[in-house]
C-alpha cells in the first residue's frame, strides 16, 4: 500500500526482512511462518493464491483476516 498509495510511513514490514507486499506476506513473512503453514501444508505458488479457484481464494482471504497484518 505504501508504494502505491504512500499509506502508512514505511513499506517494511515489521518482520524486518522485506516489504510488506502480498507476496511477502503470503508467501516469506517469518512472522506468518506457523499461521501459512497451518492453511496451506504443502507450498503453493503466489498465482494460486491470489487467482486460483474460490477454495484457494477464501483461503487466502481467511489467512490475510487472521494476521491481522496493518498498512
Amino acid at each position: 500500500m505504501y508504494t502505491k498509495f504512500k499509506i502508512g510511513s514505511t513499506d517494511q514490514c515489521p518482520c524486518a526482512a522485506g516489504a510488506m507486499t502480498a507476496e511477502h506476506l503470503l508467501q516469506t513473512c517469518p512472522l506468518y511462518k506457523v499461521l501459512r503453514k497451518r492453511f496451506w501444508s504443502q507450498p503453493a505458488s503466489l498465482q494460486n493464491k491470489l487467482f486460483g479457484c474460490l477454495d484457494d481464494l477464501r483461503r487466502t482471504a481467511t489467512f490475510a483476516r487472521e494476521t491481522q497484518a496493518t498498512i
